[in-house]
């Protein structure tokens, strides 16, 4: 929303597998994009459509898609994206994850000086596990450690890329909020699959056949 208000003809595009859950988690609730930009719309600065958000005072968008099926990536083969967002990276499988980032360009738009080279961009959020969880974590955990920034070559995009990882401690104001969350992620009835989501561990995925490995103890 921020780079959205900052940069006129911004072309921001968010993505989830399902499309009700992009709805409910990002356009919908407390914390979704109606309540955030409830003042705007009043105003008629901004607008909420089916599949958009509007900023009608500069022009830039925010576009909500889905790719439920791999197939449906060519919708977007004639898209200028300036801002890829992707949210539970896993759910989707790497082929739509690398033509989506074909589609990462700009042109057309002007960026001021103080933000050359941060934009395009593509920024990715997920937790451990499900159907990508080998190739995310090969592509952004794997190759070096993390928080440090390094170029991918060529044939993988070329971008810079860094991993930011997260636990369920370093969201404060979830435990504020719903103390109890804790034990309820605790109930899921799988150890391999509750550590993956409140330690953020990578190295652990459900129903693995080495159950007990981990980077720091074993060698391959």
């Amino acid at each position: 929303i921020l780079w959205a208000f900052a940069f006129p003809g911004l072309q921001i595009y968010l993505f989830r597998r399902i499309s009700d859950d992009l709805v409910k988690n990002h356009v919908e609730g407390p914390t979704g994009y109606r309540a955030l930009l409830a003042p705007w719309v009043e105003s008629g600065g901004v607008e909420i459509v089916e599949g958009e958000v509007r900023f009608r005072f500069n022009g830039s968008r925010i576009f909500l898609c889905h790719v439920h099926d791999p197939r449906d990536r060519y919708k977007y083969q004639g898209a200028e994206i300036h801002v890829l967002l992707m949210d539970e990276l896993t759910h989707f499988p790497e082929e739509v994850y690398r033509f989506l980032r074909s589609r990462v360009r700009l042109t057309g738009i002007t960026l001021p000086p103080e933000v050359a080279g941060r934009f395009p961009r593509i920024v990715c959020a997920s937790n451990p596990g499900n159907i990508g969880h080998a190739w995310v974590k090969r592509t952004w955990i794997d190759p070096v450690e993390a928080m440090r920034q390094w170029r991918a070559p060529d044939e993988e995009g070329g971008m810079l890329r860094q991993f930011i990882p997260a636990r369920l401690a370093d969201n404060p104001s979830l435990m504020a909020t719903d103390p109890t969350y804790l034990q309820r992620l605790r109930g899921l009835g799988s150890e391999a699959l509750v550590k993956a989501m409140e330690s953020g561990d990578w190295n652990v995925v459900e129903g693995a056949y080495f159950s007990c490995w981990r980077t720091e103890r074993h060698v391959i």
